[in-house]
């Protein structure tokens, strides 16, 4: 139970992370790394978008002590999302697709917009070398409500805080930027197989 706690909570963060991007950038291409400080240990992250954030990957390994590498990889396109999960080496192929919204437009938005999706703007500070701003929001599910607290560059989240109930408190900051860079179309190609 507690493996099986551990990987959904590894994944909801990095399927969060991602959404929370939007899909509007203001930049063609890129590819970022983030290291985030969970609540059980350390998660590497790295991304690659392209067409100004409408195709996205993310790759996510969190060391697990006693369990091995837990790994994932979502991919967004097409208004869907596509998740494979495996520890260590043991990657099956198998992908899972859930149909997916587009997340926060925090790229320019408007007043009205914040209003509606109940989004606070609270200021501007450099991260990673580029102005960001600071925007805060919460999720709400059956289980708990998380707290948000995002830095964003032309519509890219380069740093992000949560917090949740019981202590479950993550950071996450970029460690590599590299930007309008040329990503193979291969790196949003389909898994294989789908269910």
């Amino acid at each position: 139970m507690k493996k099986f706690l551990l990987m959904a909570a590894g994944l909801m963060l990095g399927i969060v992370a991602l959404h929370a991007q939007g899909t509007n950038y203001g930049i063609k291409s890129g590819h970022l790394k983030y290291e985030t400080q969970t609540s059980g240990g350390m998660q590497y992250n790295e991304v690659w978008f392209d067409d100004f954030g409408k195709l996205r990957k993310q790759y996510d390994k969190t060391p697990m002590e006693g369990m091995g590498l837990y790994q994932t990889e979502v991919l967004f396109r097409d208004g869907k999302s596509y998740t494979q999960a495996w520890f260590d080496d043991a990657k099956t192929g198998e992908a899972k697709m859930t149909e997916s919204g587009d997340g926060l437009d925090l790229l320019d938005p408007t007043d009205a917009y914040l209003k509606e999706m109940k989004v606070e703007k609270l200021g501007t500070e450099e991260i990673f070398g580029k102005p960001c701003t600071i925007y805060t929001f919460k999720t709400k599910s059956i289980l708990r409500t998380v707290t948000y607290k995002v830095w964003v560059w032309q519509g890219i989240t380069l740093k992000m805080e949560t917090k949740g109930a019981l202590g479950a408190n993550n950071s996450q900051m970029v460690t590599l930027f590299e930007e309008d860079v040329k990503i193979p179309a291969s790196t949003f190609d389909l898994p294989p197989v789908i269910n």
